[in-house]
């Protein structure tokens, strides 16, 4: 884009440039100017691009170059504010630049905070606390400061996504050298500076945060006076155009930046997921409520288009995207014009076929499971017409639908004569059973919502080896109703493969199909605390017929090892020949260097504590039945690891899931010691250098990486007569066995471990070490 020096600034070799694209601002131009002038540092070029003004923005700014030195007056025929941020960057002189809007305001010192701290800790972008004004108040920005964006300190945008809630270019200030060969793009005016700050961000790859106010945006309030920023509810299609176009700019650069697989796939999901929250949504709605059929249509269009440019991963990790176009829509199916229904089917359709069993589940565990249905039923029949009885029942439940619905919850066992379970189990299993086995894939579990551990490796297995099979999971949910219950039972009645991961209370006692298979994906690896029938007779065990119920229907049992073939051959009750050394499946990240790299980056980003530390993890077991492991009592005395090894290590809690009480950290140790019990405890270990442990199959996953573990078995005699194990604990475990505090530090200082152990521990456990046992179970057991 052309455009004329109207007057140049004297400075010779300013500290800052400061670029401000000025368009139609002449009750606020003088604010901003001043703001500018009056800052504490000194040798600073500001530069005035004028973007086709008529309201006598340029006439004043030329009477501003003409009196101070320092300022550049430019000017360019209308074309938005990139442009003219762009123009800006061209004549700049300066060591660093700043972005300033013509109508917001810089707190005095801001660039003298903004400029030290870049000189300081030799960075390439520096950020700041926002604030947002308007004639009568001032506020903290919302999505900044739930996000954690004010939090001080150095950051990189892969190490701290929280960073994708400021894309706005003016609360920076950016080293020349690394936004020099950066242009806004120019063909988009709204949400055109994502692409800029983003490929600021992963070029620069160091950013630091003060946490000092160095910007205020002006929040206009005169309704025929908006701003860029306040055009989304004005005209919601073109930025929802806009912002579309912003996202696939935005996609290439992370894909030329981000080398590691795994990082790219975490960024383009915390990025979509910020994108479709903050900026598409406020979009869509006012397309959805106020919009005209041809705009509705065009919108649905371009969603279909972007979801269709997703792969399943992306959009499964997009629960705010899932709602969107499923309960969100439905919600408000009346607004989408007759015409633009069609098109608003086809995206749903789409969506529905992309949703993997978790999704789904996370979908029917909101506020809106019936609208998920009636938009799954939608999907499968290509009509709108379950949408729409989804809508007049709804519409009804006040009077005839909600009575009778309520007649029929309230006299279920009258009607029927039996529960509601034993009518699924009892009644319609065995119907559903006469039925044809269907090529259909059931995932069972009830420790988790959404598909995790093994159970998501075999699935993303399954999608690339078997697309032709349908897949259907049923999660941990806290109730179903009669009719989930009964497709739930009639989905197992007609499986060919069902998958569980541990014991599933839904088919205790039920004989499934002899042509099925029922494949036990155990949750745990190797072999230490008994369990299932080798247990019976120890204090936490079941009853014979319990067990019996619980393990009957299984046709496969897979397991790291052949050793321990016989261990699981007794626990379930099957024969040997039916267990398979075949691998766990969750563990195949331990082989993914790319994972682990990216893992590690992602905590020291977010617990910047631990950065040179030696990590110690303590994952103990739970103790007790299920009434009392939910409390666990801390043997391990966290301040006196503190005080003998706070120099060199710190130390993370990870809690076995069952506990959820007992583990608290005093305040003042709370920069030496972490509860980490919501990570993933395979994350936790990837980034662990010594694990303190007990009876915990962790040592199993964790021997796979040959580093340094203790057993810190304080109460073994009482835990034998618990549980007992399959192997003297003694003899068996690879590192040392202690039973005082003392003892456990005095043997991480002596560094006494001997990691052959572990390395002949982890050979003897898993048969195969090459983090592929998914890719082997789906190939060897669907056939």
């Amino acid at each position: 884009m052309l455009y004329e020096i109207i007057k140049g600034s004297k400075i010779a070799e300013p500290k800052i440039t400061a670029i401000v694209p000025v368009y139609n601002v002449i009750s606020y131009i003088d604010e901003t100017i001043h703001s500018l002038l009056n800052q504490t540092l000194k040798d600073i070029e500001i530069i005035l691009v004028d973007d086709g003004s008529t309201d006598g923005s340029f006439e004043k700014i030329i009477s501003y170059g003409e009196k101070y030195d320092n300022i550049c007056v430019a000017k360019e025929p209308n074309a938005g504010p990139g442009m003219a941020r762009n123009n800006g960057l061209s004549i700049a002189k300066g060591k660093y630049i700043s972005f300033v809007d013509s109508d917001d305001i810089l707190p005095e010192r801001a660039l003298e905070i903004m400029y030290e701290a870049a000189e300081r800790e030799q960075v390439g972008i520096v950020t700041g606390i926002s604030v947002s004004f308007n004639n009568s108040r001032s506020w903290f920005i919302g999505g900044h400061f739930k996000k954690g964006v004010f939090k001080r300190g150095r950051k990189t945008l892969l190490q701290n996504p929280e960073m994708l809630y400021t894309l706005g270019p003016c609360n920076k200030l950016y080293r020349r050298d690394v936004v020099q060969d950066i242009r806004f793009p120019d063909s988009i005016k709204v949400a055109e500076d994502h692409p800029f700050v983003i490929e600021a961000y992963l070029k620069s790859n160091n950013i630091y945060t003060v946490d000092e106010i160095i910007y205020n945006y002006r929040a206009r309030e005169d309704v025929g006076d908006i701003s860029l920023s306040q055009i989304v509810t004005a005209d919601p299609y073109t930025s929802f155009k806009d912002i579309v176009a912003s996202i696939k700019l935005s996609d290439v650069l992370f894909k030329q930046y981000v080398t590691n697989p795994v990082a790219l796939q975490k960024i383009r999901i915390d990025y979509y997921d910020r994108i479709i929250a903050t900026d598409i949504w406020p979009a869509y709605k006012g397309i959805l409520l106020n919009g005209n059929a041809e705009t509705q249509t065009k919108m649905f269009d371009a969603f279909r288009d972007l979801l269709d440019s997703m792969d399943f991963h992306l959009f499964n990790n997009l629960g705010v995207f899932q709602r969107l176009l499923t309960f969100e829509t439905i919600n408000r199916y009346t607004f989408i014009k007759e015409k633009a229904r069609s098109s608003y089917l086809r995206a749903l359709r789409l969506a529905y076929e992309k949703l993997d069993p978790g999704s789904f589940n996370k979908l029917l565990s909101s506020d809106f499971p019936k609208e998920v249905r009636a938009g799954e039923k939608a999907a499968k029949r290509n009509s709108v017409k379950p949408i729409y009885n989804r809508l007049v029942n709804r519409k009804l439940g006040s009077t005839i639908s909600a009575g009778f619905e309520k007649i029929i919850l309230a006299n279920w066992r009258k009607l029927v004569g039996v529960s509601r379970n034993f009518y699924a189990r009892r009644i319609a299993f065995p119907f559903y059973k006469l039925a044809k086995k269907q090529r259909k894939i059931v995932f069972l579990t009830n420790k988790h919502d959404v598909l995790s551990d093994s159970f998501k490796a075999v699935y993303d297995e399954l999608i690339l080896q078997k697309p032709d099979y349908q897949v259907v999971g049923y999660l941990k949910q806290p109730q179903r109703t009669i009719s989930e219950l009964l497709k739930m039972y009639k989905d197992i009645a007609t499986a060919e493969y069902v998958f569980l991961d541990d014991y599933y209370r839904q088919i205790y006692g039920l004989k499934l199909r002899k042509d099925s298979e029922v494949i036990q994906l155990w949750h745990a690896a190797g072999a230490f605390k008994k369990f299932g029938f080798s247990s019976i007779g120890y204090a936490d065990s079941n009853t014979e017929s319990f067990e019996r119920d619980a393990h009957q229907n299984y046709t496969k049992v897979v397991v790291s090892s052949s050793e321990i073939v016989p261990f699981y051959a007794e626990a379930f009750g099957v024969d040997e020949k039916n267990v398979l050394p075949l691998g766990v499946p969750r563990t195949d990240r331990f082989f993914n260097e790319d994972y682990k790299a990216y893992i590690k980056t992602v905590f020291e980003g977010k617990y910047p504590a631990l950065k040179n530390k030696k990590i110690i993890t303590y994952a103990p077991t739970f103790r007790g039945g299920p009434g009392e492991r939910q409390q666990f009592i801390m043997n391990l005395n966290i301040r006196r690891l503190a005080e003998q090894l706070g120099d060199e290590y710190a130390l993370i809690l990870k809690m076995h899931p069952s506990v959820v009480r007992g583990v608290g950290i005093p305040f003042d140790l709370q920069e030496f010691a972490f509860n980490m019990s919501g990570e993933d405890i395979n994350d936790v270990l990837i980034n662990t250098d010594i694990l303190i442990t007990d009876y915990s199959s962790v040592v199993f996953d964790f021997s796979i990486m040959e580093k340094p573990v203790l057993f810190y078995a304080y109460d073994l005699e009482s835990y034998l007569g618990e549980r007992n194990f399959y192997y003297n604990f003694e003899e068996f475990v690879p590192g040392p066995v202690v039973r005082t505090n003392e003892e456990v530090i005095s043997t991480i200082k002596a560094n006494d471990f001997d990691l052959n152990k572990v390395r002949a521990f982890k050979e003897r456990f898993f048969d195969d070490l090459d983090g592929k046992s998914a890719e082997r179970i789906v190939k060897e057991l669907i056939k």
